[in-house]
């Protein structure tokens, strides 16, 4: 039970973990008002914050469409805000409801754009649009907004600068752009595509993407594209269904990018209806034209950058991004855990590298003295080659020979914002078929050796990849490098892979005091540790060390190690010195 000093509980329309939405009447002033109440717990400074910032950005706004707020209040550690009453539904319940016709859709799409109209024009994003915060009076149609507690004044130095927060909201709402993953600003066509969202939801009944988890969704809105909404029910017109996939579009260039003209289309689609019944096609967003082409995207497209690791701008979502990328590392852990399979675990860190750049492509290369050799592709899309193998690169048409051969020849990373209209490329098949608009090849090394190329791509949207997440990916990658290598120990080689392996025969026995060392080496001890295990000098293990990856023809500790477990060095049942002899 809910107690607010001052006010009689009537219903609890909303209840989470953090808040708790009721209508209430006031005792005081026998006025009846909806209570936003934050929870007692570890989010109440969190939820404090956001509805202090409501409080303070609703009751500076003056027009129709706003639930204004009333009082705020605190009792103990925990606020209490109270605003004006509606007898109203929140868009979700009023959907379910009934059926809801077409000009009655447009009717309410129309008032709540022309609340982010004018929100738009006082330079207030509400970052927060979903059903949810959408309440419609049934009686009347009458549409308004609450949930301001995420909204942010967005100025024009703070785009320059680059001091808009990214906070986390919702994750199944939140624009493409929020996700920290793209060169693009946060502003009004950031709103246009969480009601995008918004409005496809109530019309199909459900979400356009699914997902877990909010790495998931963040990839989702920025690598999958929407299931048309005209293959549930065909009762939805033609006109509504392209208005509300363009406002789903993954980049600026090609969204709605105001309010206003969104409104303009919204309109004539509710005129042509209530005329003829139908709506004839008509172009969309016609009068941005103009401004689109004067207000490109701020990255440069086919702009080619040479990225040393680590360097890019600071990031703008830090909150949001530290969520998605701490995500993506346990996830990682996870799968290291609990897959035993190589190959599934291979697939597994892929996907998470796909989720994290916001990739709708992805592949590993492996880069021998022999050549190039493509061993795995992921792409999720319908119909697309999903495999793992071992194909040379000249005969693989799932990546870009040219940019994988240039990151390995400059072992430096590659990034297109616009890969279609850069020069460089122009001549590569694969460039010409497929015309990505975004591209990132790593190059992959252990200990300074190269082992392959990770290439990703997205074919939504350009300037997808950026540098902040750089180190995170070089990680990730680096982690796929070592799993493939341990396969080629561990793994026998198909009927017709060529191999440089020595042969068990000809690999010398080791000393007992050796063996004892790869031990160490296998336990993942460093050579002080050995040291003081084995109570002999660090200087000897490293000696030990050297004549360990002379005798098994390999130069790094990983290798080593996959190598012994594949001869059964590590097994105390098997003789040391006798090893070779019972090969034999």
């Amino acid at each position: 039970m809910h107690n607010v000093t001052g006010y009689h509980i009537r219903q609890v329309i909303y209840e989470d973990s953090a808040i708790v939405v009721c209508h209430a009447s006031s005792a005081d002033a026998d006025r009846e008002v909806l209570l936003k109440i934050v929870k007692e717990g570890p989010r109440a400074i969190i939820e404090n914050a956001k509805v202090m910032n409501e409080y303070e950005v609703a009751g500076n706004l003056q027009f129709p469409g706003i639930l204004q707020p009333l009082a705020l209040q605190r009792e103990g550690n925990r606020l209490i805000m109270a605003s004006e009453w509606r007898y109203g539904l929140t868009l979700k319940h009023f959907s379910r409801e009934s059926q809801m016709s077409v000009p009655v859709f447009l009717r309410i799409a129309i008032q709540i754009t022309h609340i982010l109209e004018e929100l738009h024009a006082q330079n207030i994003i509400h970052m927060n649009i979903r059903p949810e915060t959408i309440v419609v009076v049934p009686s009347t149609l009458e549409v308004c907004l609450t949930g301001l507690g995420h909204a942010v004044v967005v100025l024009e130095e703070d785009r320059q600068a680059g001091n808009i927060p990214l906070m986390q909201g919702s994750p199944p709402y939140m624009a493409p752009e929020r996700t920290g993953r793209m060169h693009e600003w946060i502003g009004p066509s950031t709103d246009l595509y969480s009601l995008g969202v918004t409005l496809y939801e109530i019309l199909a009944g459900r979400l356009p993407f699914q997902a877990k988890n909010p790495l998931e969704w963040a990839h989702a809105h920025v690598a999958r594209a929407p299931t048309p909404l005209r293959s549930d029910t065909s009762d939805i017109p033609v006109m509504v269904e392209r208005i509300i996939l363009k406002l789903l579009e993954k980049s600026l260039d090609r969204r709605y990018r105001t309010a206003a003209a969104l409104r303009t289309d919204l309109s004539a689609c509710l005129d042509q209806h209530e005329q003829t019944g139908l709506m004839d096609v008509f172009g969309l967003g016609q009068e941005e034209d103009t401004i689109r082409m004067a207000s490109a995207s701020s990255v440069e497209e086919g702009a080619i950058r040479q990225l040393p690791l680590g360097e890019g701008q600071s990031d703008t979502g830090s909150g949001y991004g530290q969520v998605l990328e701490m995500e993506a590392m346990m996830r990682a852990s996870q799968a290291f855990s609990q897959e035993k399979d190589s190959q599934k675990l291979m697939s597994r860190l892929m996907t998470i590298i796909m989720e994290i750049s916001g990739a709708q492509k992805g592949a590993f290369v492996t880069c021998t003295p022999d050549g190039f050799y493509t061993v795995l592709v992921l792409d999720p899309a319908p119909g697309a080659s999903t495999w793992m193998g071992c194909i040379p690169l000249r005969e693989c048409g799932d990546v870009s020979l040219s940019v994988i051969r240039h990151t390995a020849e400059t072992r430096a990373p590659v990034m297109l914002n616009d890969a279609r209209e850069h020069l460089q490329y122009s001549g590569d098949p694969y460039m010409v078929k497929h015309r990505p608009r975004s591209v990132l090849a790593l190059p992959v090394a252990i200990q300074g050796d190269l082992q392959g190329v990770l290439y990703l791509e997205n074919n939504y949207a350009s300037g997808v990849f950026t540098t902040d997440r750089a180190a995170l990916l070089q990680m990730l990658s680096s982690q796929l490098g070592y799993v493939y290598t341990l396969m080629q120990y561990f793994e026998p080689p198909g009927p017709d892979a060529a191999h440089d392996e020595r042969p068990a025969m000809l690999v010398p026995a080791l000393t007992n005091r050796e063996v004892d060392v790869l031990q160490g080496l296998s336990a993942g001890l460093s050579n002080k540790e050995i040291a003081v295990r084995l109570v002999m000098s660090a200087g000897t293990v490293k000696v030990h060390v050297r004549n360990v990856f002379d005798k098994l023809g390999v130069n790094n500790r990983v290798k080593a190690v996959a190598m012994a477990a594949k001869l059964n060095l590590l097994n105390p049942t098997i003789p040391h010195m006798g090893y070779v002899q019972d090969l034999k």
